[in-house]
């Protein structure tokens, strides 16, 4: 561990790659919290609304606020700012009502609006809980074609889109593990039939196969089966390449004298595979989790666009280009559709130059100075 963080200080790209991961992955925990609105929160008139945060005018000075803005072009979706008519932006603001950590009730947000109409305070949202008024949202990345907040989707999206990463890695590697293990150090006919059953999935383009397994399959599922299902599929497709991998090093590793020695011992082989052996591969395992995690990412992100994944009400970053990147006159006229796919690349760039340090750090023939290379 000293030797990976005198590493990561070394690396400028690495170092920013870690602190983007660990603040990605604690806004997903703290979404609901972060987010000023669910991500079913319809303002339904304010659909396709450009971001309205800015942080100077006079009449307010400098500080985060939002100017009101009204609808002009019901065709092309334009909007017109009011002058004059700006609502201060305030942390730590009461809202819609949930439960952090899907346990505790709660019902204040980072930041929001409160703004007054017709004589009555109102608070983020629709229509204010307490008063009946009502506020202006305040949309930071804009909002989709019902009024929905982009920041807060993207926010609770990157709970489905992150955790299949996770989950997926974690199943695949373990299908690698078991059927590599396996293989390597029996050999012979369990090592030929693993492998020519593994080489049989590789041969088939993954991409192809992913679509051909969800398409067979029923449509019909509600969020949580659909996200099992993906999770399942991705797995599924994934542990032939790595049980590739884990068989040769198996295959090595079990000439070692150590192996030898808890052989000639009578230690059961699985003991010694799972005890003795992997262990000796954890660093390359380290590495094909970090570097296989954005692949399942990108597996979800096009299975929902293509509307085979993830759908309404559930939401993740591919579903929200499947909403959104429809067509070029979006992307022209709504740009800040595509910032769900910039999450995306900044997520798969991270743990990418993550793993590569990684895998230097990790390396047997490691050395210090290549480090700062």
């Amino acid at each position: 561990m000293r030797r990976f963080f005198r590493a990561l200080r070394r690396r400028p790209v690495a170092f920013v790659s870690a602190a983007v991961l660990l603040l990605l992955y604690g806004s997903m925990l703290f979404a609901e919290f972060l987010a000023p609105y669910t991500h079913t929160t319809v303002f339904a008139e304010h659909a396709y609304h450009p971001p309205n945060l800015r942080f100077y005018s006079k009449e307010l000075g400098f500080r985060p606020q939002i100017q009101r803005q009204i609808l002009v072009d019901e065709i092309n979706w334009e909007y017109a700012r009011i002058a004059g008519e700006y609502i201060p932006v305030r942390l730590f603001a009461r809202g819609p009502e949930y439960r952090l950590f899907g346990v505790i009730p709660w019902d204040v947000h980072l930041f929001g609006t409160r703004a007054v109409y017709g004589g009555t305070e109102a608070s983020s949202g629709n229509n204010d809980w307490r008063t009946g008024g009502k506020t202006e949202p305040v949309f930071i990345l804009g909002a989709d074609d019902l009024g929905r907040d982009l920041l807060s989707r993207i926010l609770y999206g990157s709970r489905i889109s992150l955790t299949i990463g996770f989950l997926g890695i974690s199943i695949s590697l373990t299908l690698a593990i078991a059927f590599g293990g396996l293989a390597g150090y029996f050999g012979g006919a369990v090592d030929w039939t693993i492998m020519r059953f593994a080489e049989f999935f590789i041969l088939i383009p993954g991409l192809y196969l992913i679509l051909f397994l969800r398409s067979i399959l029923s449509r019909d599922l509600d969020s949580g089966q659909s996200f099992v299902l993906i999770t399942v599929i991705l797995s599924f497709v994934g542990w032939p390449g790595s049980a590739r991998l884990v068989r040769g090093l198996v295959h090595s590793i079990k000439r070692e004298d150590f192996i030898v020695n808890a052989e000639l011992e009578g230690i059961p082989p699985l003991v010694i595979i799972f005890r003795h052996i992997i262990p000796q591969m954890s660093s390359i395992l380290i590495v094909s989790i970090t570097l296989g995690i954005p692949g399942f990412i990108l597996g979800e992100t096009i299975l929902s666009y293509l509307g085979l994944g993830i759908v309404d009400p559930a939401v993740s970053w591919g579903s929200l280009l499947n909403k959104e990147v429809t067509t070029l006159s979006n992307l022209r006229n709504f740009p800040w559709f595509l910032l769900p796919g910039l999450f995306l690349l900044i997520t798969t760039l991270a743990f990418n130059f993550l793993g590569d340090l990684l895998r230097d750090v990790l390396d047997p023939y490691y050395r210090e100075r290549k480090i700062g290379t």
